[in-house]
């Protein structure tokens, strides 16, 4: 039996990126509910815009517990 990794490794990241997102959308912040991600190995990247460096911290802070994030690149601008 033989295990398609490529495929796998697409599911994971899939699950991973969506489980990200829920918790910014989640969030009781209505600028961080429109922050953008995208998983790869191991390593979460945050796009878009808050207004503030302290929306920017709880983005980061909200999906660097997601299970199989290892590192947030967090890329949000603030404007």
């Amino acid at each position: 039996m033989s295990i398609d990794t490529d495929r796998l490794n697409q599911e994971t990241t899939g699950v991973v990126s969506e489980a990200a997102l829920i918790r910014l959308q989640h969030s009781p912040y209505r600028a961080i509910r429109r922050i953008g991600c995208r998983f790869d190995n191991g390593t979460l990247t945050l796009t878009g815009r808050v207004p503030t460096f302290h929306h920017k911290q709880l983005a980061q802070t909200a999906v660097a517990m997601v299970r199989g994030v290892e590192q947030v690149d967090n890329q949000i601008e603030v404007s």
